[in-house]
């Protein structure tokens, strides 16, 4: 049975010294904000050692088949290698309505040309859920052995009568990489997502967390909302027995 880690959003250094004040494993850089991540680095780097934190990072919210998009992905991709962080997420968005099968190509290339430069220091492309259900994700797990997922609990729960994290779990065991949890009341587009605190959405996250629990590998677990949510989400789940 594989380890659950917790941890929590961080776009400087104050987020980052938050989050090792109050019990987190990681932190998740917010590549979006790279230019305070840069003026902040060494500060950041010094509190994460001191508390023994590591790094996962999402980088900027683009789209893959944009020019401008990729540049800004792979110059984060790039920056990130300082950090090392275990997985960086992206977002691949391929739902079969969003896509040609030109357009799923161009992302496939670009992801794997992505995965190449964060495996040369270590780390991993996790792509992301947004509208997608487990097998829009097939070719590209298929395609790309090195890449894995991040499932995002509360998009999982949008476009579906039920919540569709058991489906990636059960179709992808051993390639989760990374998890979102927030909580969430459904919709019937993806722009509904809420990113509400734990337990004030419809989400029944017991059956979610034992699954990923009883994964084979370690999985880190970021908290998608404010830092005082995210340590009140971590308190809810420990209360609850699933972290």
């Amino acid at each position: 049975m594989g380890k659950l880690s917790f941890g929590g959003q961080a776009a400087g250094l104050d987020g980052v010294s938050f989050l090792a004040g109050h019990g987190f494993d990681f932190a998740d850089l917010n590549l979006n904000e790279i230019d305070k991540i840069r003026r902040e680095e060494r500060q950041i780097l010094k509190a994460a050692r001191r508390a023994g934190m590591f790094f996962v990072a999402h980088g900027p919210d683009l789209r893959l088949d944009n020019p401008e998009g990729i540049a800004r992905i792979e110059e984060a991709v790039r920056y990130a290698a300082v950090f090392k962080p275990r997985t960086i997420t992206i977002h691949p968005i391929l739902a079969p309505f969003s896509n040609t099968p030109e357009s799923v190509d161009v992302k496939l290339r670009e992801i794997g040309r992505l995965q190449e430069l964060a495996g040369s220091y270590g780390s991993r492309i996790a792509c992301e859920n947004t509208a997608e259900a487990a097998e829009d994700m097939q070719l590209l797990l298929q395609t790309l052995p090195d890449v894995v997922l991040t499932v995002d609990i509360g998009h999982s729960e949008l476009l579906s009568d039920k919540n569709k994290s058991l489906d990636f779990i059960g179709s992808y065991p051993d390639r989760i990489g990374h998890i979102h949890i927030h909580d969430n009341v459904g919709g019937d587009t993806y722009y509904e997502d809420l990113h509400l605190p734990l337990g004030e959405g419809r989400i029944v996250f017991d059956p979610i967390m034992r699954a990923l629990k009883a994964l084979a590998q370690e999985v880190t677990v970021t908290f998608e909302m404010p830092r005082q949510k995210a340590y009140e989400g971590l308190v809810w789940l420990r209360e609850r027995g699933l972290a």
